[in-house]
């Protein structure tokens, strides 16, 4: 900077000034400074700029999960993707935190406690956000893709529509016994809301669910495998399971191959999230699709906003999703040789 300055007969506040887009610096002036830069190759630094404006530059995105299970998560891959291009885009970087225990969700969160790593947080609310009051009070803007009950602006599914669209189309099959594995604590807000859609589906219908069969899991493949065998127990099983996520669903699959039962001829399957493996299997799987790249670009977009000025949101996004029907379901046996 003090060589530029010195070629264009300026001081090197002045670069500085020139830099960083000062408007009192005269038209003469700025076009010497411009010319002694663009003559000697200089570059300024961005790193030196956003720290001159107490910016960083960065946005983190918490996924309060395991990384093994974060990075084997079609549709949270996704969602990092959508982030990180719309940041890129706009010039910031992205850090991204994990949890470092599985007892220990927040631990996602407490690198953020003490120093200053970035601008502002996108949080991804499936793994909980009992933490999320501590990051505001310490000054972070915060985005959740997912939900929340702190007045923080949200970006999530449409939960309740898609597990409306997977249940309708189940009763419009004819089934009539449908069990559900429900997800995890953690993600409550989003369970919450997908069954609201599948006892809305029932009412609409004006049938009345079973009402012992739903199991829990914890959106695990494993977990799906032994739902399935605990709703497949009883002597009048479903013939028909709604597993609220991807992965548990294949899990299900995989015990009914193991074990006899024919899919869909004897039980239909559905998931939710549209993840790859629903399509890669013997039998791909009717599932919603998410805009999971959508979801995080909009967070990204929101955070920045914030951070610019621009606007303030303290509001509810929510984001269609479309149901995906394969081979996984079909009309149960009674109605098919009806």
């Amino acid at each position: 900077m003090r060589s530029v300055a010195e070629h264009a007969g300026v001081s090197h506040q002045t670069v500085s000034r020139v830099v960083n887009g000062d408007p009192t610096v005269t038209d003469a002036v700025r076009e010497r400074v411009v010319a002694a830069m663009t003559e000697l190759g200089y570059r300024p630094s961005a790193g030196g700029r956003a720290m001159a404006r107490g910016r960083t530059e960065v946005v983190g995105l918490v996924i309060p999960h395991d990384p093994g299970f974060a990075f084997a998560n079609d549709h949270l891959i996704r969602m990092m993707t959508g982030a990180e291009q719309e940041l890129a885009g706009r010039g910031y970087g992205m850090l991204l935190s994990t949890r470092e225990t599985s007892k220990d969700p927040a631990s996602a969160y407490r690198r953020f406690d003490r120093r200053r790593l970035v601008d502002g947080l996108i949080v991804e609310g499936g793994g909980g956000t009992a933490a999320l009051p501590h990051l505001v009070e310490l000054g972070y803007p915060v985005v959740v893709i997912g939900y929340t009950e702190d007045d923080l602006p949200m970006v999530h599914p449409d939960d309740e529509g898609g597990a409306y669209a997977v249940t309708q189309h189940l009763l419009a099959l004819g089934h009539r016994r449908i069990g559900v594995v429900n997800g995890p604590p953690e993600s409550r807000l989003a369970m919450a809301a997908r069954l609201r859609g599948f006892h809305r589906a029932y009412s609409d219908a004006r049938i009345e669910p079973a009402p012992d069969l739903m199991v829990h899991g914890d959106f695990t493949f494993e977990s799906g495998y032994a739902a399935a065998q605990r709703l497949m127990a009883p002597p009048h099983p479903p013939t028909a399971v709604f597993a609220f996520n991807d992965a548990m669903a294949l899990g299900v699959l995989r015990w009914m191959r193991e074990n006899g039962r024919k899919v869909p001829g004897d039980v239909s399957v559905a998931g939710f999230d549209d993840t790859s493996a629903a399509i890669l299997g013997e039998t791909p799987l009717t599932s919603v699709a998410l805009q999971s790249v959508d979801l995080g670009r909009r967070a990204a977009q929101i955070l920045l906003d914030l951070l610019d000025g621009n606007a303030t949101h303290n509001d509810e996004t929510i984001m269609a999703g479309r149901l995906m029907v394969r081979a996984s379901t079909a009309p149960p046996p009674a109605v098919a040789r009806g």
